[in-house]
């Protein structure tokens, strides 16, 4: 990809990032010493006298913060589609007893969600402290 197409896309896409995603950027320009101008509307970096490296390393992380914010996005579907079919079952006992049903709704970060979400279905796993060697893993990660 040129230079040129590369800088136009990250401009493009910096939009969609997070504050902290953006902090992880500038740590990238930083660290390789690129110039930058600080003021109080924030950090300028004119992305055109980065070099290619930088260039394609905050490209890259720009396609790693999509596709995490895909996953997160589909596990957040995931997760209220159960608290839906959980919401209706509830009600069809409710109904049945005839007993009013509170509906008690929590704003939960999507995060936290998916931390849930993972941990309810996790599998425990019951071995032995000796024989635990044979059966660690590494973690999956969504990416």
């Amino acid at each position: 990809m040129e230079k040129k197409d590369l800088c136009k896309k990250i401009k493009d896409s910096i939009n969609t990032l997070n504050q902290t995603e953006l902090e992880e950027i500038f740590k990238m320009i930083y660290k390789t010493n690129n110039n930058y101008s600080k003021n109080i509307n924030g950090i300028n970096i004119n992305i055109s006298n980065l070099d290619d490296n930088t260039l394609i390393e905050i490209d890259n992380y720009i396609n790693f913060c999509k596709k995490t914010h895909n996953e997160i996005t589909k596990y957040e579907n995931i997760c209220n589609s159960y608290i839906d079919v959980i919401n209706k079952e509830k009600e069809e006992v409710s109904n049945e007893n005839n007993e009013p049903l509170i509906k008690n709704k929590q704003k939960i970060s999507s995060y936290m969600k998916f931390y849930l979400l993972k941990k309810k279905f996790t599998k425990n796993l019951n071995i032995p402290m000796n024989k635990i060697d044979r059966y660690l893993t590494h973690e999956e990660y969504l990416i």
